[in-house]
């Protein structure tokens, strides 16, 4: 009898936990560019409270970058590939969602810990010039 009592109050517990992380939260969002000056961080400060923190080295270096590259195709170098290398310099994993600057068009990037990924985050007529935002997802 204890011990289905203490599997079913461990079962709970991870219920409760996978609850609280279920919200859908994320860190505030950061922003880069390729060819143009980034976005400039809004002057009003959010509520306290309304973003998760961005994972951070123990010396507070953040773990996440992201930078952009382009690169055109070989079969039509008119057309230009948007690239985003993320990397992940902290042992955890994360997930980060990247985003056209302003837009709903994204894609989440799940890094493994000191991991590095190369992802295509879209193709445009001739311009090597894009903005991205991204954040963390918990």
């Amino acid at each position: 009898m204890a011990i289905s009592v203490v599997i079913a109050s461990s079962l709970v517990a991870t219920t409760a936990d996978a609850q609280i992380s279920g919200f859908g939260r994320t860190s505030p969002p950061m922003y880069g560019g390729s060819g143009i000056s980034t976005r400039p961080s809004s002057s009003v400060r959010p509520m306290e409270g309304t973003f998760a923190p961005n994972h951070t080295t123990v010396d507070g270096k953040l773990c996440i970058s992201v930078n952009p590259l382009t690169h055109p195709q070989a079969n039509n170098p008119k057309i230009i590939e948007q690239i985003v290398l993320v990397q992940n310099i902290c042992g955890q994993s994360i997930r980060v969602r990247v985003c056209y600057a302003g837009s709903s068009d994204c894609m989440d990037v799940p890094l493994a810990g000191y991991q590095k990924l190369q992802r295509l985050l879209g193709i445009a007529a001739g311009s090597t010039n894009f903005q991205f935002e991204y954040r963390e997802l918990y």
